[in-house]
Formats: C-alpha cells, sequence, structure tokens
C-alpha cells in the first residue's frame, strides 16, 4: 500500500563511462567500507550525508543534491532535513527529471502511510492529511492539513470491510496508550475498538498486546453499518505468546517467542491478471523452517530471514499454505531487509545493497528493466562525478560494468567544450567539440550496435556503448582525452572526478 506504480520511459539520455581501475595495492586500501548509512526499497543515504533514489528513469541510485543532509526518509518521498525541514521528491515517466519542492504544513514525521492519499502523524501524534492539490496549476509546494477528531497517534494503517456487494476501507489508528481507534474511512467519526488496550502493533483486523495476545474483530459482514457490539475485538485464541505481528499483501505472520513462524490469510491461483486469491482464516505452523528472525510477503513469496542471518523463499501461488512448504535459500550475511509489494532490497553484513523480485521499473536499481530477478542481483554503488572540483548533478547515475564505472553525463557535456546531438531515424549520437581555437572533433556513436567513429575513422573501444532504457552511454576516458580532460576513480571516495584546463 506504501508504493507506488509507473510506465518506463522510453526517453533518450547519453551517458559516458571510466574506468574503474585501481592500483594493484591491497583491498583493504582500494575497496573502501560501507557509505550507505540507511535505505529504503528505492533510496538511500550516505555517510557524506547525500541522498540517493533509483526507479522508472533512474535505474541506479541517482544523488539528488538538492536534498544533501537529510535526517530521515519515508515512504512517498519524504525527507526531513539537518534544519528540522520538510520536503518531498518524486520523478515520474515522462522525463529524467526529479522534483523536490517544500512541504508546508508540518513540523516533523513519525509515521507516514502512503495508500491513495498521504497519511502522517507527527511526534506529538497529531494526523495531517495531504492537500489535494488543482492540477491544472502549478504546485510549489506540498500542503498537508490537520485531521480533527484523532490524536496521541502512534502508527497509522488501513484495512478492508467486505460486504455482499461492495467493500470499504477504515483507517486504524494505535495510539500511544495502546488503544486502537478506526474511523468511517473518510478521516471523520473515529471511535475506539472495543476491548483493546495495550496494544503494540496492528495489522489488518488483527492487533499484537504486549503480553503476546492477538486480537481481531471482524472485517466480513452481510450488510452496511452493522451494530457496534458485531465491531468489537476479541482474543484470537489460535496463536499465544507473539512477538511480531504483520500483514503482507493478503497474508498474515506472525512470530512467536520460540521463533516459529504463522502463516494465515491469502494464497493466490491463477495467471497474470486473472488471479484468484483464497482466503485461509486459520493460522498454520510453518514448521520446514525454524529461528525466524523476520517475515515478508513479497509478490507471491513468503520471505523469511532467520537468526543466522539467511534469507529464504517459498511460494505463496497455491490453493493453501501447507505446514512444510520447500523453502529455498536466497542470500546470506543479510543484516536488513526493506521490502514493497513487489520487491525487496536486503543489505548483506558488508554493507554492499541487493534487490530481488519484480523489475519492471527498475525498482532493484541494478541497471536494468527485466521484469523479474529471480535470485538477488546488486543494486549499482552510488557513485558521485565531480568536475573541476564541484560535484555535478546527473540524470541518472553510474553504471558499473566489466570493472568500469559508466557515467551519465548530459549535464556535463556542455562544461567539457562540447555539444552532443542524436539523428533519431538513424539512431546515431554525435559528440562535436565546440571551441574553434582546437582542432576539430566530432565523435559518432550508433546506439544500435555501438559502433563507434572519429572524425569519420572507426576506433575499436575496449568497451562497447550501451543502452539502458533509452540511454546510451560512451566510454568517459576515449572521449575526455580527446577534449583533454583528466579523469580519475577515487575507490575510498565512490566519486570520479573529471579535470578541465
Amino acid at each position: 500500500m506504501k508504493k507506488w506504480t509507473l510506465f518506463c520511459s522510453t526517453l533518450l539520455g547519453i551517458s559516458l563511462v571510466t574506468s574503474a581501475s585501481a592500483s594493484a595495492a591491497a583491498g583493504a586500501d582500494t575497496t573502501p567500507a560501507s557509505s550507505i548509512q540507511s535505505f529504503g526499497t528505492d533510496w538511500l543515504t550516505k555517510t557524506d550525508g547525500s541522498f540517493w533514489i533509483w526507479d522508472y528513469n533512474q535505474s541506479v541510485p541517482t544523488q539528488i543534491p538538492e536534498l544533501t543532509g537529510t535526517t530521515g526518509s519515508y515512504p512517498g518521498g519524504l525527507v526531513v532535513m539537518g534544519d528540522q525541514t520538510i520536503k518531498q521528491w518524486s520523478n515520474d515517466y515522462y522525463t529524467p527529471a526529479i522534483t523536490v519542492k517544500p512541504v508546508s504544513g508540518l513540523s516533523s514525521i513519525q509515521d507516514v502511510l502512503d495508500w491513495n492519499g498521504t497519511l502522517i502523524a507527527d511526534a506529538a501524534g497529531a494526523v495531517y492529511t495531504k492537500v489535494r492539490a488543482d492540477d491544472s496549476q502549478p504546485q510549489n509546494e506540498v500542503t498537508y492539513t490537520p485531521v480533527t477528531g484523532i490524536d496521541n497517534v502512534a502508527d497509522i494503517e488501513i484495512y478492508a470491510e467486505e460486504y455482499s456487494d461492495s467493500m470499504r476501507y477504515r483507517h486504524l489508528f494505535l495510539k500511544k496508550d495502546g488503544t486502537v481507534w478506526r474511523d468511517n474511512g473518510e478521516l471523520q467519526e473515529f471511535e475506539p475498538i472495543q476491548n483493546l488496550h495495550d496494544i503494540v502493533q496492528i495489522a489488518e483486523n488483527y492487533a499484537l498486546q504486549k503480553n503476546g495476545t492477538v486480537w481481531t474483530w471482524p472485517a466480513t459482514f452481510a450488510e452496511k453499518n452493522p451494530p457496534a457490539s458485531a465491531l468489537a475485538a476479541s482474543k484470537f485464541t489460535a496463536l499465544t505468546s507473539i512477538q511480531t505481528l504483520k500483514h503482507e499483501q493478503k497474508s498474515t505472520l506472525a512470530i512467536d517467542k520460540q521463533s516459529r513462524l504463522w502463516f494465515w490469510g491469502g494464497t493466490v491461483t491463477g495467471y497474470a491478471d486473472g488471479w484468484t486469491y483464497a482466503d485461509h482464516p486459520d493460522p498454520v505452523l510453518i514448521t520446514s523452517i525454524q529461528n525466524v528472525k523476520d517475515a515478508f510477503v513479497v509478490e507471491h513469496s513468503l520471505i523469511v530471514q532467520t537468526l543466522d542471518n539467511k534469507v529464504y523463499s517459498t511460494s505463496v501461488a497455491r490453493d493453501a499454505m501447507p505446514a512444510n512448504p520447500n523453502f529455498v535459500l536466497l542470500a546470506s550475511d543479510i543484516s536488513t531487509i526493506k521490502n514493497g509489494g513487489r520487491h525487496m532490497i536486503m543489505q548483506k553484513k558488508d554493507g554492499s545493497l541487493w534487490g530481488w523480485g519484480v523489475n519492471k521499473n527498475s525498482e532493484l536499481g541494478y541497471g536494468d528493466y527485466e521484469f523479474m530477478h529471480d535470485t538477488p542481483v546488486p543494486v549499482q554503488k552510488p557513485i558521485a562525478v565531480s568536475l573541476n572540483g564541484e560535484n555535478v548533478p546527473l540524470t541518472a547515475g553510474v553504471i558499473t560494468r566489466n570493472g568500469q564505472n559508466f557515467v551519465p553525463l548530459r549535464s556535463l557535456f556542455d562544461k567539457l567544450g562540447a555539444e552532443i546531438g542524436f539523428d533519431g531515424t538513424s539512431k546515431l549520437a554525435a559528440v562535436t567539440r565546440t571551441d574553434p581555437s582546437l582542432p576539430a572533433l566530432k565523435i559518432s556513436v550508433s546506439a544500435k550496435n555501438g559502433q563507434t567513429t572519429l572524425n569519420g575513422q572507426a576506433v575499436t573501444l575496449a568497451n562497447k556503448p550501451f543502452t539502458v532504457n533509452g540511454t546510451l552511454y560512451l566510454p568517459l576516458r576515449f572521449i575526455s582525452e580527446k577534449l583533454g580532460a583528466k579523469v580519475e576513480w577515487l575507490p575510498k571516495e565512490e566519486r570520479i572526478t573529471i579535470m578541465l584546463k
């Protein structure tokens, strides 16, 4: 519920490549410790304060210079800056542009529900809703307004009530005093759910009490507006001694104090747009995996992280979940997992990030648009580029292939004393030097096959140019030498420096 989907872009960009060669010194001297301070399913921050995102037109981590110095990042592109101001970033599938706008009406963020209109609880427990803007007018900021009638909120969730002929979504509010409240679906007429107190987690129409007891309340009715007595919570006697409770997709998961996993709710059968979901209300104790640390449902897979930091998967695409499903090992040495609805990003103990799952919009930050990666792939490193000592903002981030760093350079080309053209019919890019005091220079590159010419003569390159989602990548070292620039790769800083006299 806290993720949106856009289409892939077909725009053309131009990028360059530089060598990632390092000295022959020992690995400890050339391989930096992890520079990643925090991360999510489509963003990361580095220890130097820089902020990076990927998805849609940014197939790998791409820096947003305006967000350097963030202290917190939340769903919906919300970030808190070091001066406590709040901003919101967004990118779209039409252009590579990344938009950053200031946020008004908020002074802090504690929890975010990004579903059908963003809801935010601030540090004091007040709730705010995003003001829907008039799309016909340009908006210079994002505005939030208080929701009246609810306060002291620690967590916001949502659940569905089903009737014979319709469905209604209700917002859930876990208050700091351990009570749970719900609205009428329209952020009005708030009421406490009877019998709930000392609650520490909420998930769909289930709640976890501090003593490990699980409570539930009805979510299916024959008619609308059932009496209040029919909405009261009761103990879910099938489970005791639970320490973690969560609802993922259409399934509910619980981990007990013996580190055992319980599963109930939805499984899926069918194909593509014809999926059929079946609801299994009775919890199943999963016996084929033990020592469970965390669990998620990603796309149609049950993902389990064990206490020894291994990650396993099994399918949810079945008539019902058996007690002993076969699990497949996906990864080892995983310290942290952040999951979306259809993909997840994992961090290993060495600090590297790895992606798994649906990748149709480049959600994995790997640098391609293959629909699915069923084995983990590395998220590209967040590598910065500077020209004459100044950081260069790029429309898409660095891609590393075959030991070389491929760097997008559209926004840098004019600063290198060249201009670029592209013939859409022949799919031929041309880099032309504009300084009349220097010898004429024209480099042509075919977006079809990577063939390259210099002043009309064919040249052989160590790594051919390539395209990713309509972006053409060109070899930086070759072009920079012709333009008189010096390129250096600084692995400890994860930075490429370009010096042009």
